[in-house]
């Protein structure tokens, strides 16, 4: 019974031992951790404009270090493959570039080797192009939420003033207390959603923040304002031709395109039409052929998409602007009417709602504005997406 005692005893004290431990270890994590208690952003602020947003995330991406030395890869391939070319035409009968040897040994190697470094070139870009995107998209997302804020600002005012103008009424007489009740739930109403664009606000910055590498609650300030400025659209014409120089899925299709021709030159020097091997050929060159008539479809149906897209965004702005100008001139008139008693409470508050909504309303659709501008600039260069690998015995195969 003793034994049993002392090895308990030894057992319990094991326990709070590590106990122990586990709890110093966590209190010494969460400590070096620094986890900032309050939901205050810290500092004095950076002052950050869409430039330097965009520098950062260049300088400090791992994706971007990736690309680099995917880059520098390809740039050693390159060359290698410049050697071997080299080698290949020193022994292969360079004049006769018809011939299965050469097609084989040569012009497959040529369609390889260049688009090789190409891709890998047209891939970095590709992937600066999205990660600008992506703190654009940021950026303009926390302007717009602090845009937002200030609206709500402003309304809260209005709803204040009109909760006093209608218990001064009610002191003289002129107004139920059924008008003051609903003036000071209009007012809550206005300030719960003055409170919840105050989270919009900090949810976007953190979102930010981690978007560059910051700490969540460090404190920004925004050099840039969500404004509309006029973007001059050139021609489509010209546009369109742009994305079909510049975009990565264009010339993926265009190398395919070209492997799968060579492919069929050699096998249909190798067999006969009724074989199943040229059969094949000729099918994977018919595939080719209309992927790369797709993807150029498909490339011009995106920028005429992308360029209605800003006209219209631009036609937004123009009927927005002219909204909120009309009710602030109604609430203005409403305003004075309920002043002198020929409206009453409600006629107001319907003309405050409608001046909200159209300020919000305006306000995204500068927003939607500035991103179609971004994105049909995007869709005629090299875009966001990376080019396929391809394989070095060609078949038009990615």
């Amino acid at each position: 019974m003793l034994g049993r005692m002392i090895v308990m005893k030894k057992y319990v004290g094991s326990i709070i031992l590590a106990l122990v431990l586990c709890f110093t270890l966590v209190g010494t994590t969460l400590g070096e951790n620094n986890i900032i208690n309050s939901m205050d952003f810290q500092g004095k602020g950076i002052d950050l404009s869409l430039d330097k947003a965009i520098e950062i995330i260049i300088e400090s991406s791992p994706s971007i270090e990736e690309s680099k030395l995917d880059l520098e890869q390809a740039e050693v391939d390159y060359d290698k493959y410049r050697r071997d070319l080299r080698d290949v035409k020193k022994v292969i009968n360079t004049r006769d570039e018809d011939s299965i040897k050469y097609l084989q040994s040569v012009k497959l190697l040529e369609i390889t080797g260049e688009y090789g470094l190409e891709s890998s070139k047209r891939n970095y870009d590709a992937t600066i192009e999205k990660l600008k995107a992506e703190v654009e998209q940021a950026y303009y997302g926390l302007l717009q939420a602090q845009q937002l804020e200030e609206i709500n600002k402003a309304n809260v005012e209005i709803a204040k003033d009109l909760y006093e103008k209608t218990n001064k009424k009610l002191e003289l007489g002129l107004v139920p207390k059924q008008e003051v009740i609903n003036s000071e739930l209009n007012m809550i109403k206005a300030e719960n959603d003055y409170k919840s664009a105050q989270t919009t606000v900090k949810n976007a910055k953190m979102s930010l923040n981690m978007i560059l590498g910051h700490d969540v609650m460090k404190e920004l300030k925004l050099k840039d304002e969500l404004k509309y400025k006029e973007f001059q659209l050139e021609g489509i014409a010209d546009a369109v031709s742009k994305g079909l120089l510049n975009r990565n899925e264009i010339k993926a299709a265009v190398v395919g395109h070209e492997l799968a021709q060579v492919n069929f030159r050699i096998t249909e020097k190798k067999y006969p039409d009724i074989t199943y091997q040229y059969k094949e050929a000729k099918l994977d060159l018919q595939k080719a052929e209309k992927k790369l008539e797709d993807a150029k479809k498909g490339i011009e149906i995106e920028i005429r998409g992308n360029y209605l897209n800003v006209a219209q965004k631009q036609e937004e702005i123009k009927a927005g602007e002219k909204s909120v100008e009309l009710a602030e001139e109604a609430l203005r008139l409403s305003q004075l009417s309920y002043d002198v008693g020929m409206s009453v409470l409600t006629d107001v508050q319907k003309a405050q709602t409608a001046l909200l909504q159209a300020k919000l309303g305006l306000s995204q659709a500068v927003l939607d504005y500035n991103l179609a501008v971004l994105q049909f600039e995007d869709s005629i260069g090299v875009g966001r997406s990376a080019m396929p690998s391809v394989g070095s015995q060609g078949g038009g195969e990615f």
